[in-house]
């Protein structure tokens, strides 16, 4: 009976052990998963927040809070000034961003003043101003990842942001606006690719390949004079 006993004793002893080392690896298994999970949520949320905030214009998208000026950059309030990027239409005149060259913080700057420059491979794009005002932010990560720029030109891809001089950047047009505009662009740009430059615009109204192999090195620098330029 004695045995037995110690045999009961002996069995209950492993199995609370056993419960409590089960018990220790799911928490520890919980603190693990929890944060991944928090994160995941918290990527989730960022992400729709980010779809909420873009619409289309047709075969272009745009982001609904920002002001978009004649050079095709826009810009958006953030907590370091207002942030200026490529739109859409300006990444897609872009072949490729292999490196970016950003202004110096603190750096005053008029409308229409080379800021940045995007390399796309041996070429340079210079950047202009859109507006007066002080630099006050460059996003050093374009330095390690260019290609941002065009992967994320409305997020992660912004250039630079600035304390701007006056409100004139209210005048450009923003949201609905924003998007005829640049839907009017790419028709200019159609028919300029096609009037001027004597190539026939992609069939249903896409842009054309913005590759200078494609527009000839020449004709490319013209488009780029002509629709990344302050008005």
């Amino acid at each position: 009976m004695t045995t037995f006993v110690s045999i009961l004793e002996a069995l209950g002893t492993f199995l609370l052990g056993a419960a409590g080392r089960s018990a220790l690896f799911l928490a520890g298994l919980l603190a693990l998963a929890l944060p991944a999970l928090a994160l995941a949520l918290a990527w989730r949320a960022r992400e729709r927040r980010r779809e909420a905030a873009m619409a289309d214009a047709g075969d272009l998208a745009y982001r609904r809070d920002a002001y978009y000026a004649p050079n095709h950059t826009w810009l958006a309030p953030a907590a370091s000034g207002l942030r200026v990027g490529l739109d859409d239409f300006a990444q897609r005149l872009l072949p490729s961003a292999s490196a970016v060259e950003l202004p110096r913080r603190g750096m005053q700057v008029r409308r229409g003043d080379p800021v940045a420059v995007v390399r796309a491979g041996g070429r340079i794009v210079r950047i202009t101003a859109p507006v007066d005002g002080r630099v006050v932010a460059v996003n050093g990560t374009l330095r390690g990842d260019p290609g941002l720029v065009k992967r994320e030109p409305y997020g992660r891809g912004w250039l630079f942001a600035l304390a701007p001089s006056d409100g004139v950047y209210m005048t450009f047009p923003q949201d609905r606006e924003g998007g005829g505009w640049l839907r009017r662009e790419r028709e200019r740009l159609d028919r300029y690719v096609e009037e001027e430059l004597g190539l026939a615009a992609a069939d249903g109204g896409a842009l054309p390949p913005p590759a200078p192999s494609t527009l000839g090195e020449d004709g490319w620098q013209r488009v780029l004079a002509l629709f990344l330029r302050p008005a």
